[in-house]
């Protein structure tokens, strides 16, 4: 494939006298601030306790315009000029037995809520956060969509254990792949059971049958715009396009997803893995990488050639790409435990959940939180298996492709 690289700008420069940062200061930047902290985030990002893409500026920014203008604040806490916390939050009023609070900004296409934060202080940094809540009469800190055994949970949970109280709610088991925890492919023939690894053999040479199939990944801006579009075709096309959920859907949706994938990719943070049967698309992942973190974030494909998985095709290569690269640590597709794709391939599970920290010891508002976020969550839960009782087997297995 012919590379022909194309960089073009993303953000515009904006050129401000820089005032000084107290030490240890916590802030609420208008989100008009963004360009202003594009480096400081950039830097933070490096050395982050761990990575979150959807918080990087060349996701994050298009996200805001689309979904969260009104509403979202960037967090901040700089030791002079360096940024040691950062994340897009919602600052709400007085809740039922709670005070004013703040919670992380995730949505249904960033479902991820680890803030950035400086992994050399990450002690200090949750001790700030404690004492901003107690100071500001902000009494509660909301994390949704968070890894509840990773370092960021352990943080912000001792510090609450010191000065006020931590709670859990809205609990799942994800699925989760952990490259560097295995043996090479051999983790692959461990994880998928030989009867399925024997079927998806057979379906791909059915189709390579039909002829020449090829896997091919988009990585510079001229392959990532042809290949976004690609996607954009496939995810419409599909169940996706509709049941009313394909990003094209909105212009504004289609607008910040291709800026994101863009940006990234410019970045070197984002990719998109193509399958083709002769010239013709049939499957495609993207993919957004940072800190070691891999997150497929989305996958389309060509329902006419259902038969032959292609999906599971396009998964099984990728991940056999991650089980053996050593700049992949961790791959987290931000999906539902029940997701038929990636719950039938992985076999390791993750807890996940909502993260509740109160800077009251009884914390009766934060205990009141997580039950109704449980209630929530059960009524999803319930409404979800009634449509998937109501749906024709066959659409339910087309899902799962």
């Amino acid at each position: 494939m012919q590379m022909i690289f194309q960089r073009t700008a993303t953000f515009e420069t904006v050129r401000r006298p820089r005032q000084p940062s107290r030490r240890g200061a916590f802030a609420l930047e208008p989100v008009d601030s963004l360009p202003r902290l594009l480096q400081r985030i950039a830097e933070l990002a490096g050395r982050s306790l761990e990575p979150n893409p959807f918080f990087l500026p060349e996701f994050l920014e298009p996200a805001i315009q689309a979904l969260g203008r009104r509403r979202v604040k960037l967090a901040t806490i700089s030791d002079r000029d360096d940024l040691r916390f950062f994340a897009p939050v919602v600052a709400t009023g007085r809740g039922l037995l709670s005070g004013p609070q703040l919670r992380i900004w995730t949505h249904p296409y960033a479902p991820l809520g680890s803030p950035l934060i400086d992994r050399d202080f990450a002690k200090q940094i949750a001790e700030s956060l404690l004492a901003h809540l107690s100071t500001s009469g902000r009494r509660q800190l909301t994390l949704p969509d968070l890894p509840l055994d990773g370092l960021t949970a352990a943080a912000l949970r001792a510090a609450a254990g010191r000065r006020g109280y931590a709670t859990e709610a809205s609990l799942q088991l994800r699925p989760i792949l952990r490259p560097q925890a295995g043996d090479g492919l051999h983790t692959f023939d461990e994880m998928v059971a030989q009867k399925r690894r024997r079927e998806l053999d057979r379906q791909l040479r059915r189709l390579c049958e039909t002829g020449s199939v090829s896997f091919m990944p988009a990585r510079t801006p001229s392959e990532i715009d042809a290949a976004f579009n690609m996607f954009i075709a496939l995810e419409a096309s599909g169940w996706k396009g509709r049941k009313g959920t394909a990003l094209q859907r909105r212009d504004s949706i289609l607008r910040f997803a291709r800026a994101a994938v863009q940006r990234l990719a410019q970045k070197e943070q984002a990719a998109i893995d193509v399958i083709r049967l002769g010239d013709r698309p049939i499957a495609a992942l993207i993919r957004l990488e940072h800190g070691g973190l891999s997150i497929p974030w989305k996958i389309a494909y060509d329902e006419e050639f259902a038969a032959f998985s292609p999906g599971k095709q396009l998964m099984c290569d990728a991940t056999r790409r991650w089980l053996l690269d050593p700049a992949v640590t961790r791959v987290d597709p931000v999906c539902d435990e029940d997701n038929p794709l990636m719950a039938g391939l992985w076999t390791e599970r993750e807890r996940y959940g909502t993260l509740i920290i109160s800077t009251r010891r009884w914390a009766l508002g934060a205990r009141v939180s997580a039950g109704l976020i449980n209630l929530r969550s059960a009524g999803k839960r319930r409404a979800k298996a009634l449509l998937s009782r109501k749906r024709p087997t066959k659409s339910t297995a087309r899902k799962s492709n």
